[in-house]
């Protein structure tokens, strides 16, 4: 366009992108000795430096390839960055991306966004959890032989279901499974401590409840994630060995408190099994000795039976003594006194021979059974014998002439 010697001073001048106020002074002024018009000179100079530019700014820019994807270069020193790399190799600088980490702040608002939707109960349950009361405490006083293996079975069975898990609650795991986890350090170990902070520890207390089981489901979740992320580390810091530790550290710890959480359940479960072991033990052991006991004063009250016929009711008054069946003790004493009753209404028959009625009515008077129960259980025992007595005594009473007869107590006066 111009004569060769400004052309190539034209070229000099923009070789580094840049026309400083000096270089267009030499150029004007060279354009103006060859006779160019100056405004024309500046329009085609600015052209040239615009098109200078525009072809530095393609050739800098990092060439893209279908097969090697983005090459990656470290911000300070220029060099290519392997891939996933938290810092330059080179020069030790650290790659930070802030997108990544609004990246990280959307997710857990868009974990919140989920939650707030949801429309069914959290734990899959409406109902609310049993107060522990004074009924409560009465009832498990007075029935804990039979409340406890419910409650152990109860606990069993529920531990075996699987947590209520709700359209929402599957929404979310979705999302966090599926979330990519950020190369950058920073990122990593952001989300790292965000998603250790969702794992939950259990304690003895709660090892029953709905609300745990619910929780231990999202501690398998958040566990998942976790193991994600430190899978994602051992790639990205593997020449930044300080923070992978940081990274292990704090997956170390996340598997710990799930190990935990199932230490104590199979603890329960193994105090539990020793509980109804303890519990079969001790009833069969009871059982027996109630049997070899029951057996034993079976016996002693059958030696004493023999005793109150042959009328030696003193040595059958020292077994009693030895009884602690109180079925037997009143069956015996009642016997006792029937066998006893008995005779004296037998000697009262000699007055009716005599038609000593007075006499007879006056005796019969006297001839009244003691009651010896004090329960309902022992005075069904005893108004069998007590029946028994009233028979000899209407009996006896019913000989004499009417206006000599006596009233008869009712079998249920006792």
């Amino acid at each position: 366009m111009y004569n060769e010697q400004l052309e190539k001073l034209i070229e000099m001048a923009l070789v580094d992108g840049e026309l400083t106020e000096k270089e267009k002074q030499i150029l004007f002024k060279k354009a103006e000795a060859f006779g160019v018009d100056l405004d024309e000179f500046e329009m085609v100079l600015q052209s040239k430096l615009f098109e200078k530019k525009k072809s530095d700014s393609s050739v800098s820019a990092a060439p893209k390839s279908d097969k090697l994807g983005d090459v990656r270069k470290c911000p300070a020193c220029g060099a290519i960055a392997e891939s996933f790399a938290v810092k330059c190799q080179d020069c030790g600088t650290e790659f930070r991306n802030i997108e990544a980490s609004q990246n990280i702040i959307k997710f857990f608002e868009k974990l919140d966004e989920i939650e707030s939707n949801r429309k069914d109960s959290v734990y899959g349950s409406n109902k609310s959890s049993e107060g522990i009361g004074i009924l409560s405490l009465l009832k498990w006083f007075l029935f804990w032989y039979i409340l406890l293996p419910i409650k152990i079975v109860t606990f069993f069975i529920n531990k075996s279901k699987p947590a209520k898990w709700s359209t929402t609650d599957s929404r979310k795991e979705e999302l966090i499974l599926n979330f990519p986890v950020p190369a950058s350090k920073e990122e990593i170990l952001e989300f790292l401590t965000l998603a250790y902070s969702r794992i939950n520890e259990n304690t003895f207390f709660n090892l029953f409840s709905e609300e745990t089981k619910y929780k231990n489901a999202w501690n398998k979740i958040w566990l998942k994630k976790i193991e994600q992320i430190n899978a994602k580390a051992s790639l990205a810091m593997k020449n930044d060995k300080k923070s992978f530790e940081d990274v292990q550290k704090i997956a170390n710890e996340s598997r710990n408190i799930i190990k935990s959480n199932n230490s104590k359940a199979v603890y329960v479960s193994i105090g539990f099994a020793l509980i109804i072991v303890v519990l079969i033990a001790w009833a069969k052991i009871s059982n027996n000795n109630i049997e070899a006991n029951h057996s034993k004063e079976k016996d002693l009250k059958t030696k004493a039976e023999e005793y109150i016929k042959a009328g030696d009711y003193q040595k059958a008054e020292s077994i009693i003594n030895t009884l602690s069946d109180k079925i037997f003790i009143i069956e015996l004493k009642s016997k006792i006194q029937l066998d006893e009753l008995s005779k004296k209404t037998q000697e009262l028959e000699s007055y009716l021979q005599d038609k000593d009625y007075d006499k007879l009515k006056l005796e019969l008077e006297k001839i009244t059974w003691t009651k010896i129960s004090s329960d309902f259980e022992a005075a069904s025992t005893e108004r069998d014998y007590f029946k028994n007595f009233l028979k000899l005594k209407r009996a006896l009473n019913n000989q004499m002439p009417k206006k000599y007869q006596i009233e008869i107590e009712s079998e249920y006066s006792l």
